[in-house]
C-alpha cells in the first residue's frame, strides 16, 4: 500500500513542476520587458539632459559675448564722453579768450579814437590859427588873440606892461628888416618905390621893474624862483586869471602847471550833463576834465575854467622862454 502511495505523490510532484517552471519563465519575460522600457526611458532622459546642457552652454556663451560687448560699449561711451567734455572745456576757454581779446582790442581802439579826435581838433585849431597869421601877420593876429581870449581875464599886470614895448620893438624891427631886403622891380626905367616911414611911440620902462627883471634873468629865469619880479608876475598876472572858488585846488593847479604835470582832456558826450565845476564850484556844462598828476582823480571843469587854465599854461612857458 505504501509504494503505490509514493508513486502517486511522485506523479503529483512531476505534474506540479512544469507548472511552476512555466510561471518562472513568464515572470522572467515580464521583468526583461520592464527593464527594456526603463532603459529606453533612461536613454531618452540622458539625451534630453545633454541637449539642455548644450543649450545652457550656448546661452552662457551668448550671455558672455553680450556682456563683453556691453563692457566694450560702456568703455567706448566713457571715452567719448570724456573727449566731449574736454573739447567742450577747451571750446569755452577759447571762446572766453577770444571775448577777452576782443574787449581789450575794443577798449584800445576806443582810446585811440578819442586820442585821434583830440589830435584832430588840435590840428584843426592850429591850422585855423596859422591861416589867420598868414593872412594878416600883425593886425589880424592881435584881433584873433583878443577873440580867443575873450572869455579869459587878460593879464594886465607887470608882464603886459613890461613886455609890451619890447614886443612892439621886435615887430617893428622885423618889419623894417623885411622892407630892407625887398628887391626892386626889374627894368632900367623902374624907379624905387617910395616907402613911408612908420613912427611908433616907444613906451618907457619902469626902472624898478627893469631892475627886478634883470635880477631874475641873472638867477636863471626859473618859474620856481622866489624873486620879487616873479612874485609880482604871479600876483598881478597869474592869480587874477586863476581866481576860483576852490583855493586849495587852485594852488594845486598852479603847482601842476609849474611842474608840467597838469592834464586836460575833452569829454566826448552827445548830450553834456550839468555838473558842479571843481574850481568855480558852480553848476555848469562841464565838457572838460583835468587832474593835477597821474595818480589823482579827474575833476570836471567848465569851458570858462578850462580857458583860464589854458591861458596860464600858454603864458608861463612863453614868458620864461
Amino acid at each position: 500500500m505504501q509504494p503505490s502511495g509514493n508513486i502517486d505523490a511522485l506523479v503529483t510532484c512531476v505534474q506540479l513542476v512544469p507548472s511552476e517552471s512555466t510561471n518562472i519563465s513568464s515572470h522572467g519575460s515580464i521583468s526583461s520587458s520592464t527593464s527594456e522600457g526603463l532603459t529606453g526611458k533612461y536613454e531618452q532622459g540622458a539625451d534630453r539632459i545633454i541637449r539642455l546642457e548644450q543649450e545652457l552652454n550656448a546661452a552662457r556663451h551668448s550671455i558672455a559675448e553680450k556682456e563683453a560687448k556691453c563692457t566694450r560699449l560702456s568703455e567706448l561711451q566713457n571715452h567719448v564722453d570724456s573727449e566731449v567734455q574736454e573739447l567742450t572745456e577747451k571750446l569755452f576757454q577759447e571762446a572766453y579768450r577770444m571775448v577777452n581779446d576782443a574787449e581789450s582790442r575794443r577798449a584800445k581802439a576806443e582810446k585811440l579814437l578819442v586820442e585821434s579826435h583830440l589830435k584832430v581838433d588840435m590840428l584843426v585849431a592850429e591850422v585855423e590859427a596859422l591861416k589867420v597869421i598868414v593872412k594878416s601877420p600883425i593886425s589880424s593876429y592881435s584881433s584873433q588873440m583878443a577873440h580867443l581870449t575873450a572869455m579869459t581875464p587878460q593879464p594886465t599886470g607887470l608882464a603886459s606892461r613890461f613886455l609890451g614895448g619890447t614886443r612892439r620893438k621886435e615887430r617893428h624891427s622885423s618889419a623894417n628888416s623885411r622892407k630892407s631886403y625887398t628887391l626892386p622891380s626889374s627894368g632900367w626905367n623902374s624907379t624905387p618905390p617910395i616907402q613911408s616911414e612908420e613912427h611908433e611911440s616907444v613906451s618907457e620902462i619902469d626902472p624898478i621893474y627893469h631892475k627886478e627883471f634883470t635880477q631874475w634873468r641873472e638867477r636863471g629865469a626859473s618859474i620856481y624862483d622866489s624873486t620879487p619880479f616873479l612874485s609880482r608876475i604871479i600876483a598881478e598876472d597869474v592869480y587874477p586869471c586863476l581866481n576860483f572858488g576852490s583855493t586849495k585846488l587852485t594852488e594845486q593847479v598852479l603847482d601842476a602847471i609849474k611842474a608840467n604835470t597838469l592834464e586836460l582832456e575833452a569829454i566826448l558826450e552827445a548830450k553834456p550833463a550839468v555838473r558842479t565845476c571843481a574850481l568855480s564850484m558852480v553848476p555848469r556844462f562841464c565838457r572838460y576834465k583835468m587832474r593835477v598828476s597821474g595818480d589823482t582823480e579827474w575833476c570836471y571843469i567848465s569851458l570858462l575854467t578850462r580857458n583860464r587854465i589854458a591861458a596860464v599854461c600858454d603864458f608861463l612857458p612863453t614868458f620864461v622862454m
